[in-house]
């Protein structure tokens, strides 16, 4: 069965620790859907998401990061 892929950056828009963005790129990589997360080697505060949309959309990554305390906007699709 063929997966349907698509992507987003999720920006948080205050500053975040190192060990904090791993734990925002962590709890992504584990929602059902999420293909790959990625956080940016140049900033910690952004992370390309690819996820599969049958199975999750955007709103739901972000919502994710956002109950978790974090100021967080979706920058592409």
């Amino acid at each position: 069965m063929k997966t349907s892929k698509s992507n987003v950056i999720v920006y948080v828009k205050q500053p975040v620790y190192r060990e904090q963005t791993s734990v925002i790129r962590d709890t992504i990589s584990t929602l059902h859907g999420v293909i790959d997360a990625q956080t940016s080697q140049r900033t910690g505060n952004v992370i390309s998401v690819d996820y599969d949309p049958r199975a999750i959309n955007s709103r739901h990554i972000l919502q994710c990061v956002s109950d978790r305390g974090f100021d967080v906007r979706l920058v592409g699709m």
